[in-house]
């Protein structure tokens, strides 16, 4: 038997699903896979109901153990085995211990290393984002140490790469409200870590480099050097549009009417601008409603925004995708958070005024279409590619 870490933010720790009360349940819209354990327990089940749902619903796929079968979804797009009530009919029926594997630990996942498990919540879920965006606590980090039975197949944790990870967290936390500051303070950072040499001490320079990163910030070098960049409109309006348009061929996707309502008001302010042939005016309307009127909501409320780009960085072990380096990492990140406030921003400009829960359904929505297949996250890295200035760094410009 050997000992594990478990690291798990306060909010995942305390995460309770509310079931027939939330906004947009879980059991529609996408494809359910069903472990072989479960579809035989469902059609082999003493309780004819279920027997029979199972019997006229669950197809057979035999892909693996995994992915044993898949359930149908009804005229409305939910699961079969929903009730009246929005709740599942195997869970009241058959008990918790019945639930396939999807479904029990649906919307919790984790990062599972040989000797650590970073514990983590998916955000397609509104409950879950509601609870990561309502706590100034809910990104604090407690760790537990657990016994494995045998040791686990995963690769090996290394240790750079989880000291990258909490420095990017600090930095960001750091930042505050001021995430514009945040970002540009990563990209000096990850500029420093990418320069260290092979005959350098590398813990004496990464500390080096954070510590500098730190004290920019501290004492408003970032500000002023973000007030010399130039705003480049047109790569933020372009970005925007491709974004858009990749958002119109996912209208079958779970939470797709929830994004569109906001998409839609972006498209308007978007309209406008383009009859006076100059798409800066469209990008300066909305960073004038960031800064005056969203910016001041937030400072009353800081942890909300900071809370997300940290739930980001941790939840995707930023920046050590092995598929990407760090600074095309921090482009998708940065265009990530350049989308999400662009459209709080325009629902604001039109609706006049801000709501916690519409940036809870940004938010879950934007996750539920992006982050559930690979598929999605290429498809939008791709897009982010055709609007690229140079190289990544050209990220600057999105933060003015």
């Amino acid at each position: 038997m050997k000992n594990i870490n478990v690291v798990e933010p306060l909010f995942v720790s305390t995460f309770k699903c509310i079931g027939s009360e939330c906004r947009d349940h879980c059991c529609k819209g996408w494809d359910i896979h069903l472990d072989k354990p479960s579809v035989n327990r469902y059609l082999k089940s003493s309780l004819i109901e279920i027997k029979m749902l199972a019997a006229e619903n669950i197809i057979t796929t035999r892909k693996s153990f995994a992915s044993w079968g898949t359930m149908k979804l009804n005229e409305a797009g939910n699961c079969a085995f929903m009730d009246e009530n929005r709740l599942c009919k195997v869970h009241s029926r058959l008990g918790a211990t019945a639930l396939s594997n999807t479904c029990a630990t649906y919307p919790r996942a984790a990062n599972t290393f040989k000797y650590e498990q970073q514990k983590t919540l998916a955000l397609s879920c509104p409950e879950a984002t509601r609870q990561l965006l309502a706590s100034p606590d809910a990104m604090l980090f407690a760790e537990t140490i657990k016994l494995q039975k045998e040791e686990n197949k995963a690769k090996d944790l290394v240790q750079e790469k989880k000291l990258l990870n909490l420095m990017c967290l600090n930095i960001i936390k750091f930042s505050g409200t001021n995430l514009d500051e945040g970002f540009y303070a990563l990209a000096s950072f990850l500029l420093g870590a990418e320069k260290i040499r092979p005959e350098d001490e590398w813990l004496v320079e990464i500390e080096r480099h954070f510590s500098e990163a730190l004290n920019a910030l501290a004492q408003g070098h970032i500000r002023q050097q973000l007030d010399q960049i130039k705003p480049d409109h047109n790569l933020q309006w372009s970005l925007l549009l491709r974004l858009q348009s990749w958002f119109s061929t996912m209208a079958d996707k779970r939470a797709f009417p929830t994004l569109n309502h906001y998409v839609n008001k972006l498209i308007f302010i978007q309209a406008e601008g383009a009859k006076t042939d100059d798409v800066s005016q469209s990008m300066i309307r909305l960073n004038e409603v960031w800064q005056n009127q969203v910016m001041p909501w937030f400072a009353e409320r800081p942890w909300i925004m900071n809370n997300y780009i940290q739930y980001r960085i941790y939840d995707d072990f930023f920046p050590n995708d092995e598929n990407r380096n760090p600074l095309l990492s921090l482009y998708l990140l940065t265009a990530e958070w350049f989308l999400l406030k662009s459209l709080i921003a325009a629902n604001v400009e039109l609706v006049g005024k801000l709501d916690e829960e519409d940036i809870i359904n940004i938010i879950y929505s934007y996750h539920s279409i992006t982050k559930h297949t690979p598929q999605s996250v290429v498809a939008f890295l791709a897009e982010i590619n055709k609007v690229k200035v140079n190289d990544d760094l050209s990220l600057i410009y999105l933060l003015k």
